[in-house]
């Protein structure tokens, strides 16, 4: 009898704990919701009520007698864990649920507007130890529950609760980690503790480099405790050649991109280390207008495109608006043939959309969460970069993979890059269309998988082009290269260990360019494309022993969103 009532006892206690985390894990979702939606007041109520129901459901699994049942064998475990895990869920909403929604107030997406050209830097310092705080509470719950074994004789549904919460505690203990590296750094970066100049670079995907285009215009953005100021902008063409690169290359930097790259402005990028065209960039400004900048910043027009959908549409000088579905083809097309022959126009009005798109960004004239989202995005697609003198400012921007360096290296995961440079001299890679596919096979005694990049890059500009596009737009064969035509540097970064072994161009084989750069193998080769013609690059590498079969892929964000797939191959396929 006294066994009946025991499991009675424990079956009940067990319905309610349930009950009560299955409201606790409805009100998370409800909180997420409301913070994203700048809702503070809300969300703290929120919060509030589900660290009620944590408390409800762990005060049913810490009695006497659920304890006892966590020593019983088999059947125990379930009890056991049970209860840690409600007391895991327990310190994640008493030591980050809570202290977030109460600093929500202060931060979110509708207070991060600028006022009057500034931002209110106090709100984010005070609420940093908070979320330095949740930070570490999450890291550590996520600690405990990685270690939580439930054990034999678990229920499928005590297994399923565990591997959940595993899961949530993931998600939200990398979204934390990232918003307390960016809370402990963006006051220092805003001007908090002195004035802060940054280089800000504009991409131009029309004439490719490896990081997006070349930089056709670039300004200063000067921060002074949240206050941000438009300086001076200028064109790239107006900085002058350097006799000598402005900082040490290295060898394998000239040998595979020239001198150039630290002599022209318009030439930093072609290295795809987003980091190294920084310092380029930065010096060469240094010494051409005497300004030591803080950092430099990049965006392209798919960029300013995505920003124009929190903005909202912009009304340039020129009478042009400017909006989310025509910034790629008024900036990078229409404008070239509304101003052809007129280089200075053409100048003149990417610095006006530049000035007016700021200055509406600076007085707040935008929808915070919607701007969040497209900085998100551009920042995915390598659209947005950014690089700062500070070493620890930096150090949090790589962990925000918005540094534009090399894919980091990893034995057990390769990820090639795939950099484009113009080879034209002109703008016509508004044109370009690229598809690219990896795959691999592990064919080998030694376990070393054979990994294959395939490059498809076609002309799509008219048949006509050479008599209906603008000279500016062809280059007019200024560089050797026929009007209409496409020629574009392709360079395939492998993963360190990587080691070449074939190319193929169209199915013949192809001799290609090899060397290194910063301890990756590089292969480089060039196409040559009339308008509407094709052609297909493929490189294979060897990767390390145990890698991954299937690598990864990286590529230069250029004016469509490249499209990526997969690529089958089977042993047969890997020798030729």
């Amino acid at each position: 009898m006294v066994v009946i009532a025991c499991s009675v006892w424990l079956g009940a206690r067990a319905l309610l704990a349930q009950r009560e985390i299955a409201e606790s894990e409805r009100l998370a979702k409800v909180v997420q919701t409301q913070l994203l939606a700048g809702q503070a007041d809300q969300a703290k109520e929120s919060a509030a009520s589900l660290t009620s129901h944590v408390d409800s459901a762990r005060a049913y699994v810490t009695d006497p007698l659920w304890q006892v049942a966590g020593l019983l064998p088999l059947i125990g475990t379930n009890f056991s864990a049970s209860a840690k895990m409600t007391a895991i869920l327990s310190d994640v909403a008493h030591g980050a649920v809570l202290p977030l929604s109460s600093v929500a107030s202060n931060v979110n997406p509708s207070t991060i507007k600028p006022a009057n050209g500034a931002l209110d830097l106090g709100t984010l310092v005070a609420a940093q130890p908070a979320i330095a705080r949740a930070n570490g509470v999450l890291h550590n719950a996520y600690v405990d529950v990685t270690s939580l074994e439930p054990g034999f004789g678990a229920l499928p549904q005590v297994i399923d609760g565990v591997d959940r919460f595993k899961t949530v505690l993931s998600d939200a203990s990398e979204q934390v980690s990232a918003a307390d590296n960016v809370a402990g750094i963006l006051p220092s970066m805003l001007g908090d503790s002195r004035p802060r100049t940054y280089l800000v670079l504009f991409q131009n995907n029309a004439e490719l480099r490896a990081t997006g285009g070349i930089p056709g215009a670039a300004a200063e953005v000067r921060v002074d405790h949240g206050h941000i100021t438009l300086g001076r902008q200028t064109a790239a063409k107006d900085i002058r050649k350097f006799p000598q690169p402005v900082l040490p290359l290295a060898d394998q930097t000239k040998g595979l991109y020239g001198e150039i790259t630290g002599q022209y402005f318009q030439d930093v990028n072609l290295v795809p280390q987003f980091p190294l065209t920084a310092r380029l960039a930065g010096e060469m400004w240094k010494q051409q207008f005497g300004t030591q900048v803080d950092g430099v910043i990049s965006l392209d027009p798919v960029a300013l495109g995505y920003i124009l959908q929190a903005t909202g549409p912009v009304k340039l000088p020129s009478g042009d608006v400017l909006d989310s579905s025509n910034a790629v083809r008024l900036l990078l097309s229409d404008a070239y043939a509304k101003y052809e022959g007129l280089v200075v126009q053409k100048d003149d009005f990417f610095s006006a959309a530049a000035a007016s798109v700021f200055s509406k960004i600076s007085a707040g004239g935008f929808q915070p969460k919607p701007m969040i989202d497209a900085l998100n995005r551009a920042g995915r697609e390598r659209r947005l970069l950014v690089w700062s003198s500070d070493q620890k400012e930096q150090e949090v921007i790589e962990k925000a993979n918005v540094s534009g360096a090399l894919p980091p290296p990893s034995p057990a995961q390769g990820t090639f890059g795939v950099y484009l440079n113009d080879a034209t001299g002109s703008k016509m890679d508004y044109y370009l269309r690229e598809t690219y596919r990896a795959g691999g096979v592990v064919c080998r005694a030694d376990g070393r998988p054979t990994w294959e990049v395939e490059i498809t890059l076609t002309n799509a500009a008219p048949a006509d082009a050479a008599k209906s596009l603008p000279e500016y737009v062809t280059g007019g064969g200024a560089f050797g290269v026929q009007p209409g035509y496409v020629k574009t540097q392709v360079n395939v970064y492998a993963p360190p260990a990587g080691i070449f072994t074939n190319a193929w161009l169209d199915g013949a084989p192809l001799d290609v360019h090899r060397d290194m750069d910063s301890g990756y193998p590089v292969a480089q080769t060039q196409t040559l494309l009339a308008p509407r013609q094709s052609a297909t690059l493929k490189f294979q590498f060897l990767g390390a022993p145990g890698a991954d079969a299937k690598p990864n892929l990286v590529s230069t964000p250029t004016v469509n969103n490249f499209q990526k797939s997969d690529l089958s191959l089977t042993c047969p396929d890997v020798v030729r």
